[in-house]
């Protein structure tokens, strides 16, 4: 029929009141408005299929001609009249022989117009028209269809949102009572039980597997929990779990199968999510069959992510509960070692309260067998002669003649922190003269570890056990038969590296074999005891180092005065060189003035040399005191040596003294302080001048290249023929102020040595009595970094 704007109006109006309805639910909206649609194109039925999330199904349907409000039919895309529509995003008539047998009918129905709802990016589902003929809706019909088909999809939207929130909120719902549950306090054997039945009953599987893979202190485990009616295909279900926890376990990352093709019934789909905490895999847990019994869709990546955030609160579950039991454990096993670090540290304490060696032994001997409780009821040591390559028996103690009371293992917390064991000098006395103590003094035992284990304890440095003497190959049978040995441990004495010798302990009385914590704290004492030794042997040698020290201290005390002295000097020379400069200027004034050869002209003269002396003095303490700035810069070791013979070759001419040059045909350059360094060349050609008196001398200047601390260096050799340095002055020629002469001052070479210092290099003295005297001078190219940096 043709319908006018006015009745497409009235028709719209009433679609969209059904659409908006408050007191009906969405589902009844629809069945509304297909009974509607119904009415208006005069359809035998009509049809609405809605899409699940993935967009892979038609998941339910509404049709005008049933009771129920909406059928699950789970038709695929691309199949049946409607999933073809829907794959197409097109319409589609084609008739009732062709149609899905998922597809809904009355019966009556010849062809069946289908029209799919979707906007530009999202397909929401299909209506299809059951109708008697093969013409659908055209012109003004077929816009009022589209125009209803808009409502519609409106409709499954807010369906879609509506599930999306609910789903979420069940989601949180699920998490809270979970996060409830393992919040409680329960070890990992009761933790698992609840975490599958909760998993179960909120997520509606069929099958539930939990794994746990054995690492980072999580014991190993695989339970699971599943419903009767899935019991059947439990074992498929095992091997599916199987393949796939290993490769979530290997990535770490989620596994979601969907559409599960099998000859069994098995779930459609499944997930395996990682356990994980601080970013290690700790195990799975796989969920098969979203409402296996009902009928539901494959799992979707909402409830992948579900599942993940379960996975998450069971990790810390799991972690929280393994941490727990292993603070217990290690909470027991710290309250052992605090006894055993006090037991320790007063033992320390009686080792470290003398210094003498015989008292060490006897206190040692003495703790292990002490107390009702005692570690051990028989103590003996022996010391190593390694000349006669023998093990010398020195003391024996047993717990009838130990000087000491409380036994180690007994000794109570607060006494072990605040006090030490003691033995007097007629305890020791009694020990070292007991019947047992002297027959272990008669005992000697050959270095021989293959005839003797306790030799063995001292080659190998360690502790040996023979639980069973008798049956042992390598024991000395005259030693144990002697004893009257069954079962006994050998520890070495070691000290700086040495063994000094064996304890050997045993239980003769009760036949008893040492247990692993007797055993333990056996090396505890012999360690102790060791250092104890060395302790001892140390002590003479700190003596010496003492001694030593005082008089290093004295020498230090020596050199201070020396260089108060020089600042000292250093004062005076400043003070007395203004007057000096002043009698000097007047002086030479007045000799200008004078009549060469008359007598004041001689008196004059005296004064103007003594003038000159005096203030070469006064330079060289000032520029000794002084601390001088270095400027570095590239210098040519040539260069500066030239310049340096340049400046005292007047008086070397007139003393008849020749300067014999040796230069290096490489570029002598290097980093360093020009002016300074022509200094050292000054004062040592000064002092080889002052050295030759009788004149004819010869000084002899070489300079070459080497190495020196292993970077490059420059050497220059001097050597004069002044007849060498007095033995006796040798060891002083460095020392400020020391002289042999009487005009000298002694800080020409202590001069040229410091100056030579800072550069980082080094002079040296090669002494030639009745020839000469050779001084080597090394720089480095470049100095040091803090000697740059200064």
């Amino acid at each position: 029929m043709a319908l006018t704007d006015k009745d497409r109006y009235i028709l719209l109006s009433r679609a969209i009141r059904i659409a908006n309805s408050a007191t009906l639910s969405y589902q009844s909206r629809l069945k509304s408005l297909a009974k509607f649609l119904a009415s208006i194109f005069s359809c035998q039925s009509v049809n609405i299929y809605i899409c699940d999330d993935s967009r892979r199904y038609l998941s339910s349907a509404i049709s005008s001609t049933k009771v129920k409000q909406s059928y699950r039919c789970r038709l695929p895309i691309g199949h049946g009249i409607a999933g073809r529509c829907a794959a197409r995003r097109e319409p589609l008539c084609e008739p009732f022989s062709v149609r899905h047998p998922k597809e809904i009918a009355k019966g009556t129905e010849q062809y069946f117009y289908t029209h799919p709802i979707f906007d530009e990016r999202t397909i929401y589902g299909v209506v299809a028209l059951g109708m008697a003929d093969s013409e659908g809706p055209s012109g003004q019909n077929l816009d009022l269809f589209k125009d209803l088909l808009e409502v519609i999809a409106g409709i499954i939207h807010r369906i879609g949102i509506s599930a999306a929130s609910q789903r979420r909120i069940n989601n949180l719902t699920i998490l809270s009572e979970l996060g409830a549950l393992l919040n409680r306090s329960a070890p990992l054997e009761s933790l698992v039980p609840i975490v599958l039945e909760t998993c179960q009953r909120q997520t509606g599987s069929c099958c539930i597997v939990f794994r746990l893979a054995g690492v980072d202190n999580v014991p190993k485990l695989r339970q699971h929990r599943v419903i009767h009616s899935a019991r059947k295909n439990l074992a498929t279900l095992l091997g599916i779990e199987d393949l796939c926890s290993a490769k979530v376990r290997h990535s770490g990352i989620s596994l979601l199968i969907s559409d599960l093709v099998s000859d069994e019934a098995l779930p459609l789909s499944y997930v395996c999510v990682p356990l994980k905490f601080e970013n290690r895999v700790q195990g799975t847990v796989t969920f098969f069959g979203k409402g296996y019994n009902s009928g539901e869709d494959n799992f979707t990546e909402e409830d992948r992510d579900l599942f993940e955030s379960m996975a998450l609160l069971v990790s810390n579950a799991i972690a929280g509960a393994v941490n727990y039991q292993q603070v217990l454990r290690l909470s027991q096993e710290n309250n052992h070692k605090l006894k055993e670090l006090a037991l320790l540290y007063r033992l320390s304490n009686t080792m470290l309260s003398t210094i003498r060696l015989n008292k060490l032994m006897h206190l040692i001997l003495s703790a292990l067998t002490c107390g009702p409780n005692p570690l051990f009821e028989r103590a003996m040591l022996f010391l190593i002669n390694e000349r006669a390559g023998v093990m010398q028996g020195m003391l024996g103690v047993t717990t009838k003649t130990t000087g000491l009371s409380k036994s180690l293992l007994e000794a109570d917390f607060e006494i072990s922190l605040t006090s030490r064991w003691d033995i007097t000098e007629e305890e020791m006395a009694r020990q070292q003269n007991s019947e047992f103590s002297s027959e272990v003094r008669g005992t000697r035992l050959e270095l021989n570890k293959s005839k003797n284990m306790s030799s063995r304890a001292v080659l190998e440095r360690r502790m040996v056990h023979v639980p069973d003497a008798l049956r042992e190959k390598h024991v000395d049978r005259d030693f144990v038969k002697r004893f009257g040995i069954n079962s006994f441990a050998a520890t070495p004495l070691l000290a700086k590296e040495k063994v000094l010798g064996v304890i050997v302990v045993d239980n003769p009385y009760s036949s008893r074999l040492s247990t692993v914590e007797e055993l333990r704290f056996l090396e505890l004492c012999t360690n102790q005891a060791g250092m104890a030794i060395e302790s001892s042997l140390l002590y003479s040698q700190i003596e010496d180092a003492n001694r030593k020290l005082r008089d290093a201290h004295e020498r230090l005390i020596h050199g201070e005065r020396l260089a108060s002295i020089g600042e000292m000097a250093a004062g005076i020379a400043h003070e007395l060189k203004s007057p000096l400069v002043s009698i000097g200027g007047f002086a030479r004034r007045l000799q200008r003035k004078l009549q060469k050869g008359s007598e004041e002209s001689g008196y004059v003269s005296t004064i103007v040399g003594e003038v000159v002396r005096l203030e070469k003095m006064l330079s060289d303490i000032l520029s000794f005191s002084r601390k001088s700035t270095l400027c570095y810069s590239v210098c040519s070791m040539q260069e500066i040596i030239e310049d340096a013979i340049a400046v005292v070759l007047p008086p070397f001419e007139e003393s008849k003294i020749t300067v014999m040059r040796s230069f290096s045909s490489k570029v002598l350059s290097f980093l360093g302080d020009g002016q300074q360094i022509k200094q050292v060349f000054i004062n040592l050609f000064t002092n080889a001048k002052e050295a030759m008196q009788g004149g004819a001398g010869e000084i002899r200047v070489t300079a070459t290249t080497g190495r020196y601390a292993g970077k490059e260096a420059v050497i220059v050799k001097v050597a004069d023929t002044g007849g060498g340095i007095p033995l006796a002055a040798l060891n002083n020629i460095f020392n400020p102020f020391y002289t042999t002469k009487e005009s000298g001052t002694g800080l020409g070479i202590p001069i040229a040595n410091r100056i030579i210092s800072n550069h980082g290099g080094k002079l040296q003295v090669n002494n030639y009595p009745g020839v000469g005297v050779e001084f080597v001078i090394i720089f480095p190219a470049e100095p040091p970094a803090p000697m740059m940096q200064a």
